[in-house]
């Protein structure tokens, strides 16, 4: 079962139907097509700690309490003492395939339960270094009192990796659902099971077994049917482009497969303990992989890819290092070292340029012929510096985990002299970036980039061509003196 893609998202505010009709009414049942679920009219009366928003107020990344900003779009939850009820759809289903997208703040606890009794948790997991059952994306464990103290909970499963992202981060979960089979006698003759779970692009669950209603659960029994439910009681949450569909009935294409099936190698698992490695091969990437590539662990398990045709950043994730196994399998065909954390791509460009027409031209996706890799000199730890040349400039590129593990401190140096043409460093690009105490919001809250208050460079966002790229000019005064700021996620 393939997930649709990010385009099949509607936009407008209403419940939309295909394939069948849906009916509305609370006992009713998905039987039939998809339902965008983005009013409060598309679920079950509740209580007002559900409210309608059109966007976010406030630091989601500091502060504890989402704050609503009027309009449509949002689902936010704001429960107090009184205020805490669950939010149930108005459909039951059976199977059911989930795509929603939601934000954390710091410290907030909700869930995610099929038929109002399978949770897959969300709790704002970031940098926890080994999950459990309870943290983000993890299959809620089951409890009986009887078994007694300290045996109580059982039946959970941690996703395999930790993808959850930083608070007040836009986050996706993706949840392929197989709902109990009964006889005719009522008899459960199948359990549940989560057939795929996708936390950020990172699969962290594959056919995993729910044999009874997980914890807090609105229902102890199991039954063919149930409502969706999301819980309410625990902490604030904001919901958006919650879609859902009966696998197998939809009008929406497939997702493109290999026609050939292929053999998956057991995995050769590379991790660092006491230093850093910088590891050799090629770097998996759409729509071809990196050759010219490296990709670089710590021991604080914040990691990253880098490119030395382009002199970049590739790709950032923390958790497990990396897979190796695709470098040895059938003669190392493939060459490629997979990531085994949850990663987060960035656009792939050049990071120092030089621009013509600084108003007019958009990034370059190539540095052009006067850039030269001169490789990485290796730090007594194992860190790297990557070393680079574009005409008049030399660069010296290092990144290292932030001592709180928030993210990684890179530290640029850009020196020699100017050229004719306007010399700038890229540290970001999206459709929107925004200014912040503190540093930038990239993307529609996709990431941080935080950015020292003293620094002796000036950032400035520029927009060309529908995107926004976030420069810093390389200037005469600043030549030679070290551009710091740490990547978030």
């Amino acid at each position: 079962m393939a997930f649709f893609p990010r385009a099949a998202f509607a936009a407008s505010f209403l419940l939309s139907c295909f394939s069948g009709a849906l009916r509305l009414a609370a006992a009713d049942r998905l039987t039939a097509g998809e339902s965008t679920l983005a009013a409060l009219s598309d679920f079950q009366p509740t209580g007002t700690n559900w409210q309608v928003a059109g966007g976010l107020a406030g630091d989601p990344r500091r502060e504890k309490v989402l704050v609503p900003v009027a309009g449509q779009g949002l689902l936010v939850n704001l429960p107090d003492k009184v205020n805490r009820k669950h939010l149930f759809s108005a459909w039951e289903h059976g199977d059911l395939e989930v795509d929603l997208e939601f934000l954390l703040p710091p410290g907030a606890n909700s869930g995610v339960y099929l038929m109002g009794r399978y949770e897959v948790q969300l709790l704002d997991s970031w940098k926890v270094l080994q999950p459990k059952p309870g943290d983000c994306g993890g299959i809620y464990e089951r409890w009986d009192a009887s078994r007694g103290k300290g045996k109580e909970e059982f039946d959970g499963v941690a996703p395999r990796t930790n993808a959850c992202r930083a608070p007040g981060l836009w986050q996706r979960l993706q949840i392929v659902f197989q709902a109990p089979r009964f006889d005719a006698s009522g008899t459960k003759v199948q359990s549940a099971r989560f057939l795929k779970v996708v936390l950020n692009g990172t699969v962290i669950h594959e056919n995993v077994e729910a044999k009874g209603p997980t914890r807090s659960a609105a229902f102890e029994t199991e039954a063919a049917w149930g409502p969706l439910m999301i819980q309410g009681d625990h902490g604030s949450l904001a919901l958006r482009s919650i879609h859902c569909r009966v696998p197998g009935v939809s009008s929406e294409p497939a997702l493109e497969t290999e026609t050939r099936p292929r053999r998956v190698p057991a995995p050769i698992l590379v991790d660092p303990t006491d230093r850093v490695l910088v590891q050799r091969g090629f770097v998996p990437w759409d729509p071809s992989k990196r050759v010219y590539a490296c990709s670089v662990g710590t021991p604080s398990r914040l990691h990253f890819a880098y490119d030395f045709e382009t002199g970049t950043v590739l790709r950032v994730w923390r958790g497990g290092f990396l897979d190796t196994a695709e470098m040895w399998e059938s003669r190392g065909e493939r060459q490629t070292a997979r990531p085994t954390g949850a990663p987060l791509d960035f656009p792939a460009k050049p990071t120092v340029a030089l621009i013509e027409q600084p108003l007019v031209d958009g990034w370059p996706t190539s540095p052009g012929d006067l850039f030269v890799s001169d490789g990485y000199r290796l730090e007594p730890d194992g860190t790297p510096v990557f070393l680079s040349r574009l005409s008049t400039l030399t660069v010296e590129d290092r990144l290292v985990p932030a001592p709180d593990q928030s993210g990684l401190i890179r530290t640029l140096v850009v020196a020699g002299r100017r050229s004719g043409w306007a010399g700038f460093v890229l540290l970001a690009e999206a459709e929107v970036i925004r200014r912040v105490p503190g540093g930038f919001v990239v993307g529609d809250r996709t990431w941080y980039l935080d950015w020292p208050e003293d620094s002796p460079h000036q950032p400035v966002i520029r927009s060309v061509g529908g995107r926004q790229l976030l420069l810093v000019p390389v200037v005469e005064k600043t030549l030679g003196k070290p551009l710091v700021y740490t990547l978030v996620w």
